[in-house]
This record gives C-alpha cells, structure tokens and sequence, in this order.
C-alpha cells in the first residue's frame, strides 16, 4: 500500500514553531517514503476557532515550501460523513445517546471527570440534549506498538470508558471525525505530537466498531518552553512569521534533532527540506517525550 500522511492543525490560531516542527517530521517521513501528504484542517469546533486561522495556517505553509497533495480538506465541510458513521454505530447498539452532564459526571470529586460510569447505557428516553458515546467492554485492553513510543497498552474501561463522539451541543466530537477522516483519505500513517498519544487507544476501538482499518502511529515529542510547558496559545507561544522562513525552519530541523551544516544555515526551506531528506530520519526522537525550545526561539 503506497504511503499517505497528513498534517491536521486546528484553526484555533497561528502556527508556532512546535506545530511547524510536526509539520515538518510529517511531511518529511511522507517524502522519504515516496508517499502523499495532506492537509486537513480540523475546524468542528467554531467555539474554539480564530478568525482568519485556516487561511492563515495553509499561507504560512506554503511559504515554507511545504506543499501538500490535492485540495486540502476541511472538516467542516464533511458533517453528513459523520453523521452517517455515528447513526450506524447507533443503530447496531455499539453506541448509545447520554444525557449526562459534566458536572452530574464531575460529582464530588476534585473537579476532574474519571471514566464515564455507564449511567445512561440502558436509558431509553431522555428529557434533555443528548451526546452519543460508544460503549466500552468493562475488560478489554487495546495495544498498539508506536513507531516512537514503543509499545502501548491502555485499559479503556478505566481510562475514558464509554467515550464521546457527538457531543451534546451537536457536533461531532474530535474522535468521531478523526476516525473516518483518516479512512476515507487512506491515511497510512500519522505522525503527530504525544501529546495525543493517550487519544490512539479511543481510535483504535473506534476504528474496530466501524470496521475501518488502522495507520501506523508516529508520536512526536512535544516542544515545551522553559517552564516544560507545551508550547501553544494558552503558554503564549510566539507565531512564526513568513519574513525569515529559512531561519525558523533551521530551529525546527535542530528541534527534531538534525544537524544541519553550517553553509547551509539562512538557506531557503525547500533547500533545508532536500538536504533533510537524506540525512534526517524520525528514528532520531525515538522514545522522547519531550524537546525543550531554546529561550531565544519561544
């Protein structure tokens, strides 16, 4: 089966240099293996979204000649594919409506929900708005070995539980739309940051219920500031420009542990990428959580 990666930002803002380091190790491990790489850009979540981000996000993409296959592909315009996925997991009884609450599944705990305790599996009728959750076997491991992260094995019952793929507000949840986003484009492999590693055992399950096959995983170690905090809009990560892409392309190479020659420091990003191509490989974050910006970089 012949490669195909992607790179899914979510438009909740710019692009800072740890997403662009993602990009990068995506694009680049497609590359290498003479595959396709796609964009998707994963906006289902208005609430969460900037003005201006997607279009921003696919521009500064381009400038550092990071160009994809094909259109890119925007989820929101895929609704009626998830709507369709969710009424046949219904409809088979792998899945059932809930109108739990968070704070009714808070309780008097600290704050934080642990996993979904079945209330709502056998209810029939509900007076409120409902989400839909697929059900999860009380014992039933999944395992995986990640491409990264060796192997993984994760308890589902006592980690999510039954979990969410449409939310109560009435859209798909993040899950649900990965899932058959990934199937549909024949995504082989996804490499993208650990800090959704504990997201993979959902879409493994989710991927069994509906039948769909499952990519290889690539979890990256996230790029954390000085503080070892990850490196978003919430911890004030800086956005990268397009003034001086070869610059900021240089710093997400050394991030992903390439050692780029000094004649080639200031050299346009395609330049960078080419030499990459031959002398970088994913191998060289292997078992690595995290990957910490220089101060003068953040």
């Amino acid at each position: 089966m012949s490669y195909v990666g992607r790179f899914a930002p979510s438009p909740t803002g710019p692009l800072h240099i740890g997403s662009l380091a993602t990009a990068v190790a995506s694009f680049l491990h497609a590359r290498q293996s003479a595959g396709s790489w796609l964009v998707r850009i994963e906006d289902i979540d208005p609430p969460r979204e900037a003005r201006g981000a997607a279009d921003a996000i696919l521009r500064t993409l381009e400038a550092y000649e990071l160009f994809w296959d094909g259109p890119a592909i925007f989820q929101s315009a895929r609704r009626g594919a998830y709507e369709a996925a969710c009424a046949r997991l219904l409809s088979s009884g792998l899945a059932f409506r809930c109108s739990c609450s968070r704070s009714t599944l808070r309780g008097d705990g600290d704050g934080t929900p642990g996993p979904y305790p079945g209330t709502c599996r056998a209810r029939a009728t509900h007076d409120e708005a409902t989400a839909v959750r697929v059900r999860v076997a009380d014992q039933g491991r999944v395992r995986f070995v990640d491409g990264l992260q060796g192997p993984i094995e994760t308890e589902l019952a006592s980690v999510t539980g039954d979990y969410v793929i449409w939310r109560r507000d009435d859209l798909p949840a993040y899950h649900l739309a990965v899932v058959i986003d990934d199937a549909d484009e024949g995504v082989t492999s996804v490499v993208r940051g650990v800090d959704l590693l504990d997201s993979t055992a959902v879409h493994l399950h989710l991927q069994a219920a509906l039948g769909l096959p499952s990519p290889a995983y690539f979890h990256l170690p996230v790029v954390v500031n000085q503080e070892g905090q990850k490196l978003s809009k919430q911890t004030g990560a800086a956005p990268i420009g397009r003034s001086d892409p070869g610059t900021i392309a240089a710093t997400a190479l050394d991030l992903l542990g390439a050692r780029i020659p000094a004649e080639l420091r200031g050299a346009a990003p395609g330049e960078l990428w080419r030499w990459a191509l031959t002398n970088w490989r994913i191998e060289k974050l292997h078992g690595r959580r995290k990957l910490a910006l220089p101060p003068a970089a953040e």
